[in-house]
């Protein structure tokens, strides 16, 4: 009779997570395939996978992109998974910048499954954790877009070496140390801020499940493993450049709003249109606090001390774990006491089709709303209209050639056309800020600002008045006439210093004709 109840919990648990990675298959892979080119970012990394090509394999100095002489100091590991991928498959480029990010983010779903079966002693938990992770709208959105072949190697990674990690300090055994050094070197040789990231988990970790001479030793040695196995990357970006690119990386970031608000901000946030999950983050969270789940609640803040600008993404594990936690053991148990049950522990789900019906349930709708939000990813995304431009500016320009474009975005890290624009077309953009944090202290952020202003333009005054601002000429100007203003493509064709050599599907394109 045992063995049956186990069959049948363990059955369930594998229901409820296959459910979670076919659902997760879907969310992640169809906004792509609408789409039919990567989602938003990705171009500054197509350019930097081709020169892994040009270069044979071997880190290059610098990167083709933009023409900027940008250092190649970026974490490589998915421009060398993508160049390998390619050269062995025969997948071009920027298919491998479409499906390659959505694929390593859903097996992070299988990564929260198994770190979750730990942290929360339980694998159906797990299975839980897993599903409402993979069925979060917004958790999932940055790591499948092109540029997601960075980011979506990082959360992985971070994933498996706090899992890796984890065994270290409760098991201290050698194998988890070995692979505690491979997974969090691969972190850091994925993403920057992962790896910021997942030190400081692994410093949590310590302070929960470590905290004696031994753990301290192993993460000591898992420190200095970590360094030897990237510094293959590492040692050849120094002798390129130094340590100034990473200086000025580490400086290139904004997070505009004091930390507290920005976390509230995640708590409180409704993904959704019926607020299943902000209600279960928040029961959850009073569950914990009630059973003394110190580490869950701790990792939920602790990111936005390391790294506010990702934070959210690496607090969307614990809360998942959080709302496995308030649906399967908090909702149950509140409700026995409402009816004054003298059995007031959590219930068994594989048993119960009240709570089997109730999940599915919540299931379907975050699938729908997670379709919602992944649908909404479509439309930042290059059209057929502007691909087309840019392949007439390769063919028809000259490759030393100067582009200002106007798009009217004023978020530079959101206007695919002008992060895809120096890739596509091989020539150089002024309007495009992506590279720059890699240029000096504190450069990205002032030439973002400038930026800003520059997509506010309404006449051609505005535009010559802002090249010369920052010293830049150009030979030619862009506009995307569906977003910018309505009355600057006038301004432009009115001029008699401009002639338009363009116009299609709501991309303009004009010359300089007098000086």
């Amino acid at each position: 009779m045992t063995n049956k109840k186990e069959m049948s919990l363990i059955d369930w648990t594998y229901l409820v997570l296959g459910v979670a990675m076919l659902f997760g298959l879907l969310v992640r892979f169809l906004p792509g395939l609408m789409a039919g080119f990567p989602l938003n970012d990705g171009g500054m990394f197509l350019s930097m996978i081709r020169d892994l090509k040009g270069s044979g394999y071997v880190l290059p100095e610098t990167t083709s992109y933009n023409d900027l002489q940008i250092p190649y100091t970026y974490p490589p590991l998915g421009f060398y998974l993508g160049r390998l991928v390619s050269d062995v498959f025969h997948i071009p480029e920027l298919e491998i910048l479409r499906w390659l990010p959505p694929f390593v983010n859903l097996i992070s779903v299988l990564a929260v499954y198994f770190l979750s079966s730990e942290l929360l002693r339980s694998k159906p938990l797990g299975a839980l954790a897993a599903a409402f992770y993979a069925l979060t709208p917004g958790a999932f959105g940055w790591f499948i877009m092109g540029g997601g072949i960075t980011r979506s190697l990082g959360s992985l990674f971070l994933l498996l070496s706090v899992y890796a990690v984890f065994h270290l300090f409760r098991d201290k055994q050698w194998q988890w140390l070995l692979l505690s050094i491979l997974f969090c070197g691969l972190a850091v040789l994925s993403h920057p801020e992962a790896g910021v990231h997942t030190a400081g988990t692994c410093i949590l970790l310590w302070i929960f499940y470590g905290r004696s001479v031994r753990s301290f030793l192993h993460a000591l040695f898992v420190a200095f493993g970590v360094l030897l196995v990237t510094s293959p990357w590492w040692g050849t970006s120094f002798s390129y450049h130094g340590v100034t690119p990473f200086i000025s990386a580490l400086n290139s970031g904004s997070y505009g709003i004091p930390i507290w608000q920005a976390w509230l901000d995640m708590i409180l946030a409704r993904e959704s249109y019926l607020p299943i999950l902000l209600i279960l983050r928040l029961v959850g969270i009073g569950w914990a606090i009630w059973k003394k789940e110190y580490f869950l609640l701790a990792w939920v803040v602790f990111p936005y001390l390391v790294e506010p600008r990702s934070a959210p993404s690496v607090a969307f594990y614990p809360l998942s774990m959080l709302t496995a936690l308030a649906f399967a053991q908090a909702f149950p148990y509140l409700i026995s006491r409402f009816r004054k049950d003298t059995d007031t522990t959590s219930v068994e789900l594989h048993k119960s089709r009240a709570y089997n019906g109730i999940l599915f349930l919540c299931l379907i709708s975050l699938f729908v709303e997670s379709g919602l939000y992944g649908f909404r990813l479509v439309n930042n995304s290059l059209k057929p209209a502007d691909l087309e431009a840019m392949t007439w500016v390769k063919e028809n320009t000259a490759q030393d050639d100067a582009f200002l474009l106007l798009t009217g975005v004023k978020s530079p890290e959101i206007d695919p056309f002008i992060e895809w624009f120096p890739a596509l077309t091989e020539r150089h953009s002024l309007s495009t800020v992506q590279g720059y944090e890699w240029l000096g202290a504190g450069k990205f952020m002032e030439y973002y600002s400038a930026l800003t202003d520059l997509q506010s333009c309404t006449d051609t005054t505005c535009a010559e008045d802002w090249s010369a601002q920052i010293g830049e000429k150009y030979q030619y100007i862009v506009i995307q006439t569906s977003q910018a203003e309505k009355v600057l493509a006038k301004s432009f064709t009115d001029s008699p210093k401009y002639h338009q050599v363009y116009d299609s599907n709501g991309v303009e394109i004009y010359e300089i004709t007098l000086p």
